[in-house]
């Protein structure tokens, strides 16, 4: 109880953070104490399963562990124009893993894990000025990795596991009139005096059920009793979604000006008939789950004091652009050009008891997202 409390003081006081994109590191509380910095000397509990899968080898007998992490997303956007600020209304976010290893004998282990590396998601009022973007969006990868580790010599151990993903997407945005054709004439509706911001279509897409299949690989090397490196690469997936689109008419009320007055509801109905561009269709789409990489080292300084400290790259560069499909409706591209992002994680435990452990840790890395490319659409940044 008093280390929950802790950790609710934490969450209230914290005001700013530094997303890596859409990425979760924080699949175990052992490592969360130590602020991910796990490569060179792994948790007890089995997470080394996702951290570096060599760490599962030297230890006998069964292991189990599960949880979640609750991540509470904030932020606001401040419109440039009337100086308009909106917040950010996620509900807490949880984040499950569970891990199982079992080690054969000192030399030989297995494990099983589950977590989600990335994911998250925004939402935000639906009169939110970045709503024709996205005012409700999710993403979500499920990996499933069985693994295997074996120790080759008294101070080499190495390991792999394949990552089978899930993954699954979801966007609700608005359809901005003015940027739409007039139909007959090659114009957009904003030339023929539709203000810009207005709302004509709700629109929903839902994919679920990508899958891709990848790997996690990890060593580490006890170079004398008291130091240790490691390190681990996670390969990219990518996924391939396939959903369902549904656009739904807002009455706009705007009666276009002439001889024979033109209500532009009535005009746009046509495009929400089925078969037409604004109808319930099919919608493809494709996104990669960045690898990464990390490497490390560990100090034994006393027999119960623990130093360590990690560098971690993730390869966000894959992540250019989203480009949406429809079966009927043209096709759109959201350009994002994420970077490559540099972390460094340091840590500390010290072994108080038997019963208990204490741990501290530190991080800081950059952000994925270039300045020009951030959106409503994932808590980066």
């Amino acid at each position: 109880m008093l280390l929950l409390a802790v950790a609710m003081i934490g969450l209230i006081h914290h005001k700013t953070v530094q997303a890596q994109g859409f990425g979760i590191y924080e699949h175990g509380t052992c490592a969360m104490g130590r602020a991910g910095a796990t490569v060179a000397a792994d948790c007890d509990d089995a997470s080394g399963i996702f951290y570096n899968p060599a760490g599962l080898s030297g230890k006998t007998g069964f292991r189990f562990t599960a949880g979640a992490t609750v991540i509470g997303a904030f932020g606001e956007f401040t419109s440039n124009t009337g100086g308009r600020t909106t917040e950010l209304q996620n509900d807490p976010i949880p984040v499950p893993h569970a891990y199982l290893s079992y080690g054969l004998d000192e030399k030989l282990a297995f494990g099983l894990g589950f977590y989600v590396p990335y994911g998250l998601g925004t939402v935000w009022p639906e009169n939110f000025e970045g709503r024709f973007l996205s005012y409700d969006s999710g993403l979500e990868s499920f990996y499933i990795q069985p693994t295997v580790a074996y120790r080759f010599l008294d101070n080499v151990s190495v390991g792999a596991g394949l990552t089978y993903v899930i993954g699954s997407v979801e966007l609700n945005q608005r359809a901005d009139l003015s940027r739409q054709i007039v139909p007959g004439a090659g114009v957009p509706f904003s030339q023929v005096g539709v203000p810009v911001g207005t709302d004509f279509a709700d629109v929903n897409l839902e994919a679920g059920g990508a899958t891709g299949i990848g790997g996690n690989f990890g060593l580490q090397v006890d170079l004398t009793r008291q130091f240790s490196i490691g390190a681990r690469y996670m390969t990219p997936v990518k996924l391939e979604y396939e959903g369902d689109a549904t656009f739904r008419q807002i009455s706009t009320g705007i009666v276009l000006p002439g001889a024979q007055p033109v209500p532009v509801d009535v005009v746009l109905a046509a495009q929400f008939a089925p078969g037409q561009a604004l109808s319930a269709q099919t919608a493809t789409t494709e996104i990669t789950m960045p690898g990464q990489m990390a490497v490390g080292i560990a100090f034994r300084a006393t027999p119960d004091l623990l130093l360590l400290a990690d560098y971690q790259r993730v390869f966000w560069s894959v992540f250019d652009e989203i480009v949406l499909d429809f079966q009927y409706a043209p096709t759109t591209t959201q350009v994002e050009n994420y970077n490559d992002t540099n972390g460094i994680r340091v840590g500390a435990e010290y072994t108080l008891s038997p019963a208990l452990t204490l741990r501290a840790g530190a991080l800081a890395h950059s952000a994925a997202a270039p300045d020009e490319t951030v959106t409503p659409l994932l808590p980066e940044a």
